[in-house]
């Protein structure tokens, strides 16, 4: 008789067989190059970004180098990495689906971001979009000053005092302030926390390290949330905060339909959630499970990019005493009555404008591909035929350090936005087409009212802080630094 091992060892030798011969010979994307493990499994990829923690983008760039501009990354998806092909990619017309792998990251949540029909992101989208058109953040101007003036009122104290300051974490204290002030007229308070402990960082980490896994077993998620949360802390106590963040916005969104939230009723500025509420969303699209994903997706999105892009802005503002010098004599040049200005006005001052450019740039925003679909019509990429529903992707990174675009990327250099608007169509952080990041517009409004603020208020010098706390080592979604980084810090050194 024979043994169940060879049974087992036939089954697996003949699996095997059927991958090499079904993924590397027969499939349409046989002919495209790059390397045959990836073409062969998943399990490529999850080397990379899981065993490895978030380094797959780091090794796409490696594989393009050798393999060059167009190359087979999995089974089913190509990779192009070339600045002028990424406009083609991510166009405003037509039909472009969404990956339905990569909505695996967050368990297939129901938010716009993971949304995988054209049509159905479009419904989502529309209601949302005019939260976050210039008008609308034009009128919310005053909200991010006072956050604004809140935060410079404690760098005072650490001026007065000498305490280090985590300005990276007093930073995420201010964005997420800002978004949850405006996402629910409720702010979740967090630059009143001492020395900014209280911040969404520690939770955001275990979400987006969690995606990666979950891009992989999308099963993860689901279990997640199907689980009391005494057995979450029994199991695992740093997965508490991935089940935590959703059920939290969850039970505000459920608090905003029930009228409990009394404090709507004094606020002087529309809220997302209390209009998304009495939008013409069909009423399936405005459960508290539903817009509890949303919810997510506009906190997560709306802190953590904004406050890594003032990280790394304020990092080289402080590391370069020239650069420092140079901003502070513009927006005194400016004169005093700038910082009341509208954030359109600040736009328009020179160097400011490169100062935050080049913070945007070098945080890099998504960091990880994002891959579309086109079911209607082939793309094309030179000489090669792409298949209809093929997922392609680029990356907005591999554009924004690209030397023959920025020369010297890793540098911060503001002076080359000046007069320059060749490069405006590189600027990619906030991505391209219909599913380009909402909210491009309240983020810049923030970086240009604090950077502005901050710095023409305050000198500041590093604290055992170089240039790898500000730099990407682990892409998961959004960039993180090397993990022992305790962000940046530094002293008060002056109050102008």
């Amino acid at each position: 008789m024979v043994s169940t091992i060879a049974l087992v060892g036939a089954a697996t030798g003949l699996y095997v067989a059927y991958l090499v011969v079904s993924r590397l010979i027969l499939s349409p994307l046989a002919k495209f190059p790059g390397p045959k493990l990836a073409a062969l499994s998943n399990w490529y990829e999850f080397y990379y970004d899981v065993i490895l923690q978030g380094r797959f983008t780091a090794h796409l760039q490696r594989l393009h180098k050798r393999y060059g501009p167009i190359i087979r990354i999995t089974p089913t998806e190509l990779h192009v990495d070339d600045p002028d092909f990424f406009e083609a990619l991510y166009a405003r017309d037509g039909r472009r689906n969404k990956y339905a792998y990569f909505s695996g990251r967050f368990g297939y949540a129901s938010d716009s971001f993971s949304t995988i029909e054209h049509e159905l992101h479009q419904l989502r989208r529309k209601p949302l979009s005019p939260f976050f058109s210039a008008k609308r953040i034009v009128d919310f101007q005053p909200v991010i000053r006072a956050k604004v003036d809140k935060l410079s009122q404690t760098l005072a104290d650490y001026a007065s005092d000498g305490r280090v300051l985590p300005l990276s974490r007093a930073f995420m204290a201010l964005t997420t302030d800002v978004i949850t002030e405006y996402a629910f007229a409720k702010s979740y308070d967090q630059l009143d926390s001492p020395d900014f402990q209280d911040t969404l960082h520690e939770a955001l980490v275990a979400i987006y390290t969690t995606g990666h896994f979950a891009l992989h077993f999308p099963i993860v998620f689901p279990i997640l949330d199907s689980l009391p949360d005494w057995l979450v802390i029994k199991m695992e106590p740093r997965l508490l905060p991935v089940v935590g963040l959703r059920k939290d916005l969850g039970r505000r969104v459920g608090e905003i339909r029930s009228g409990l939230n009394n404090r709507y009723a004094k606020v002087d500025h529309p809220t997302i959630f209390h209009e998304l509420l009495n939008s013409d969303l069909p009423e399936e699209e405005k459960s508290d499970a539903r817009l509890g994903d949303e919810a997510q997706l506009i906190i997560a999105a709306g802190l953590i990019t904004t406050s890594w892009a003032l990280s790394v802005a304020g990092f080289h503002v402080i590391n370069n005493s020239a650069i420092a010098s140079k901003l502070r004599q513009e927006l005194q040049n400016a004169g005093a009555d700038i910082l009341n200005a509208d954030w359109h006005a600040l736009e328009k001052i020179p160097y400011l404008h490169g100062c935050v450019r080049e913070g945007i740039r070098l945080a890099h925003g998504v960091v990880t591909r994002n891959p579309r679909l086109l079911p209607d019509t082939e793309l094309t990429y030179g000489e090669w035929v792409i298949p209809r529903n093929t997922p392609v992707s680029s990356t907005s990174v591999d554009i924004l350090m690209n030397e023959d675009i920025f020369p010297s990327p890793r540098e911060f250099k503001p002076e080359r936005w000046i007069n320059n608007t060749n490069l405006d169509r590189y600027f990619v952080p906030f991505g391209k087409g219909s599913r380009m990041c909402m909210g491009l517009n309240l983020a810049q409004a923030e970086l240009y009212i604090a950077i502005a603020t901050i710095f023409s208020r305050f000198d500041f010098e590093l604290y055992n802080t170089d240039i790898s706390d500000v730099e990407m080592e682990h892409a998961y979604l959004v960039p993180y630094a090397k993990w022992e980084s305790k962000g940046v810090r530094a002293k008060v050194k002056s109050n102008f």
